[in-house]
């Protein structure tokens, strides 16, 4: 007679591992908005936020009738983070406060339109963090993204017939990423195994 204990795939191992859960994560920045409002009002109001993707450029080497291929450059694509826009502005705050150090867009101080002339004025980082969901929050694994930059933002629209919150989606482009996966005593999705 079969029990939970033998679940799993034959030659492979007995167990199923517990998933890493969408819904248990967190994200927080550095230097975002230049030091103008609370970078943990951004992380407060954050709705999605998708992790790092990695692409390689693919570079053929031809030779009479065949074809090889081996990897160029690499590119970490933008992450979009999509955040519910409050009703006190205080992460709208700092999402405008970056953007006014990327670019000057309404004109001050006699710079119209100015941009920043060095990146390291604006460039800001983010940490994407995958919890376990327990009291004690441990961190199953962190992504860092590092030389990060707004690259677009839409602040949606109004809608009379809908009763949603407004959100501001970003896209956020950034010059590396780097995962940390952090070792843990956590173990299967099975349990509750009874012994005679």
């Amino acid at each position: 007679m079969a029990t939970v204990s033998q679940m799993g795939i034959p030659g492979i191992g007995n167990g199923m591992l517990m998933p890493k859960r969408k819904n248990l994560w967190r994200v927080t920045f550095t230097n975002i908005g230049q030091g103008q409002g609370n970078s943990a009002d951004v992380s407060l109001q954050a709705i999605t936020c998708s992790r790092p993707n990695l692409s390689f450029e693919e570079i053929p080497i031809h030779r009479y009738n065949s074809v090889a291929y081996v990897l160029g450059k690499h590119t970490w694509e933008p992450i979009n983070l999509v955040l519910e826009d409050d009703i006190t502005n205080r992460a709208t705050k700092v999402i405008s406060s970056q953007i006014d150090s990327q670019q000057k867009l309404i004109g001050a101080d006699g710079a119209f339109l100015a941009s920043a002339s060095s990146a390291s004025i604006y460039k800001f980082g983010v940490k994407l963090e995958q919890l376990d969901g327990g009291d004690g929050t441990i961190i199953l694994e962190t992504w860092i993204l590092e030389g990060g930059m707004i690259q677009s933002v839409d602040y949606g629209e109004g809608d009379y017939q809908a009763s949603e919150s407004h959100t501001i989606n970003l896209t956020i482009r950034y010059d590396h990423a780097r995962q940390e996966l952090e070792p843990n005593s956590l173990g299967t999705a099975i349990g509750g195994v009874v012994t005679a």
